[in-house]
């Protein structure tokens, strides 16, 4: 694109993203909304009679807009591609012909956070829009299929983690504006895995090996998130637990908001002082908790509880003597496998073998002995992202559990016996119906030490 052209759509997606925020707040028919409205109508209306069909959305949480990609977004753009990732809007096309009326429809259907793409996109052509496509579908995608419009992210373990990280971004920036936030996006995205959960908790298992250490907290929050439901799902609890379970999981360490940075990004072991306000984000977490609708009181006391320790020697001291629900020491199992595993300023991670070997050290003091063994039992005597070496001199990074033989599950192999990191790694069974049928694992390898990033294998 042109120097010109870029400029054009930087225009375009500010105004997407003024309008899109606006809408929440005003009527399409409010000057507040009808002022940007029309120019943004009146841009895309001057560049679809030049091109006939424009292209945007987001990829790898970065908007795009035709061929350009905003890479150091404005606080708008960095909005927009929020705000649609959060719906599960990752693709729109529009065509020529384009209509003020039908793009201010688009708007007012997702002006509603609830509202999933495959919603606003079904709604689009129900009315005979067929200038505006949502991921691609079409009014002939639906007359081939009749039944419900296909979500994404209920197909796509990443998309659902990708929405949920915007989803806990979203709470976070809200907060920060001081704002009530809004509860219904984490609500949305945690429905979707518990989905996935219910068909088969592994699923999930490979999203909590995900690190961005530039945005710990947000991929912290996910991360337990997740692990706590699928630890939840594999207990068989009911369908409404595991939505709570998920919904405190990515909301636990929520109260870290009120926690002065320089103390939250210390890069180094916290004095006594800074520790004492560190643990005061499970009383912030809970207030704001409380504070958002749709929220239930079991979810309130996990966030609270989830430092509480098994013993009850943890805090808030004062809730020591509280009868805290099994959700609260479900969360501290998977928040200490996470923290374990992770790297941090002050201490390098843990294989999730190494992980789970010290879980199990502190199982029945800090820990739910019990909850931590069916954590074991879930993710297995190699769990998902271990590097491992094999009897054949490969390395693989563990991909599936298998629950008919812990010891024996689905690798990928990343590196082959000549000692070749391999451009495309191969999917390999190490057993099948309980007979080996590949290799066995000899040695758990330090990925560290030999360059490789087990996540990256995981996607």
């Amino acid at each position: 694109m042109s120097t010109a052209s870029q400029q054009i759509a930087l225009r375009v997606a500010t105004l997407f993203s003024g309008v899109l925020k606006g809408i929440h707040f005003y009527p399409a028919s409010h000057p507040s909304i009808l002022q940007p409205l029309r120019e943004l109508d009146a841009t895309l209306g001057e560049l679809l009679r030049e091109q006939g069909e424009l292209n945007f959305g987001v990829t790898d949480d970065t908007l795009y807009f035709a061929d350009h990609l905003f890479v150091r977004p404005t606080p708008p753009v960095a909005e927009l591609a929020s705000g649609l990732a959060a719906r599960g809007i990752h693709a729109v096309t529009l065509r020529k012909g384009l209509t003020f009326e039908q793009l201010s429809r688009f708007f007012v259907l997702a002006a509603d956070k609830k509202s999933a793409a495959d919603l606003i996109a079904d709604r689009l052509l129900e009315e005979g829009i067929d200038t505006i496509l949502i991921n691609g579908i079409t009014r002939q995608d639906q007359e081939e299929e009749p039944t419900e419009p296909v979500d994404e992210a209920r197909f796509d373990p990443h998309a659902a983690y990708n929405q949920a990280l915007a989803a806990v971004k979203g709470v976070w920036k809200e907060i920060q504006r001081g704002r009530m936030p809004n509860s219904a996006e984490v609500i949305a995205v945690v429905d979707t895995m518990v989905d996935m959960a219910i068909q088969d908790p592994s699923t999930l298992l490979c999203l909590s090996m995900i690190k961005d250490y530039d945005n710990y907290t947000f991929t912290h929050c996910v991360n337990v998130g997740v692990l706590s439901l699928a630890l939840a799902a594999s207990l068989g609890t009911s369908r409404e637990t595991l939505r709570d379970t998920g919904v405190a999981g990515m909301l636990h360490d929520i109260g870290k908001i009120r926690i002065d940075k320089e103390i939250l990004n210390k890069p180094g072991k916290l004095d006594a002082a800074e520790f004492e306000q560190i643990k005061k984000h499970s009383e912030f977490g809970a207030k704001i908790v409380e504070k958002m609708q749709g929220l239930n009181d079991e979810i309130v006391q996990a966030v609270l509880g989830h430092h509480i320790l098994f013993n009850r020697d943890g805090y808030p001291e004062w809730a020591q003597e509280i009868p805290f629900n099994e959700m609260a020491d479900i969360i501290a199992v998977s928040d200490t496998y996470d923290a374990i595993t992770t790297l941090r300023p002050y201490t390098l991670p843990q294989t999730p073998k190494s992980a789970v070997d010290i879980m199990r050290k502190i199982s029945g003091t800090k820990l739910n002995s019990y909850l931590v063994e069916k954590f074991v039992e879930m993710m297995g005597d190699y769990p998902v992202g271990t590097l491992v070496r094999l009897d054949n001199n490969e390395l693989a990074v563990v991909f599936r559990p298998n629950p008919a033989d812990s010891r024996a599950p689905t690798v990928k192999v990343v590196v082959d016996a000549a000692g070749n990191l391999l451009g495309e790694p191969r999917i390999e069974r190490l057993a099948q119906d309980g007979v080996p049928c590949y290799a066995a694992i000899v040695a758990v390898a330090n990925p560290l030490t030999r360059n490789i990033d087990p996540a990256r294998y995981l996607t």
